[in-house]
């Protein structure tokens, strides 16, 4: 019903087909709960939908990856406001690095791509889904706070401590 357009209601529904299972899956196998996992994925495809403009093509890497963030993400929340008293963020503790930028040099383009694609993979995986969210979609902090259910302050600043870690991965393995 908050879907005004035929089209959009049609990719919403094609999403959901494609990718409730998983989403279950994935929320299920953080959680730990079928009923609070399926409650994770409604509220996923609450924040897929506002974000449906975003997407171009539903079978695709991307979106996958997309949905997948989203909805780890939210099953996260869920299990943070369960153990509130326990959980203490590491974002919170890391200290403050400087913000140059990681130099690469004699290796073409795409090995530099390659490398980069490689070091993301293994970041913590808040460093990797922001990373993501901002390089591969282009989403702004203010959107990316939207889509991780964070202040936009708490993105920005997510989105530098993942350009430290990535410069210190790539700086490790080439050196």
């Amino acid at each position: 019903m908050a879907i005004e357009n035929d089209d959009d209601r049609e990719k919403a529904a094609e999403l959901y087909r494609l990718y409730s299972s998983t989403m279950l899956y994935i929320a299920k196998s953080i959680l730990h709960d079928h009923y609070l996992a399926e409650d994770a994925v409604i509220q996923a495809f609450i924040r897929i939908i506002d974000n449906l403009n975003k997407i171009k093509t539903i079978n695709c890497y991307q979106t996958r990856g997309f949905v997948v963030i989203i909805v780890r993400n939210i099953a996260f929340d869920f299990l943070r406001h369960q153990n509130r008293s326990k959980t203490v963020s590491i974002d919170d503790n890391l200290d403050y690095l400087s913000d140059e930028e990681p130099v690469l040099d004699n290796i073409t383009t795409k090995e530099a791509c390659s490398r980069i694609t490689d070091a993301i993979t293994k970041l913590n995986k808040n460093y990797s889904d922001i990373l993501y969210l901002k390089m591969e979609f282009e989403y702004s902090n203010k959107e990316i706070s939207k889509i991780l259910g964070i202040s936009e302050e708490n993105a920005k600043m997510r989105l530098s401590r993942a350009r430290r870690a990535l410069k210190q991965k790539l700086l490790k393995e080439e050196g």
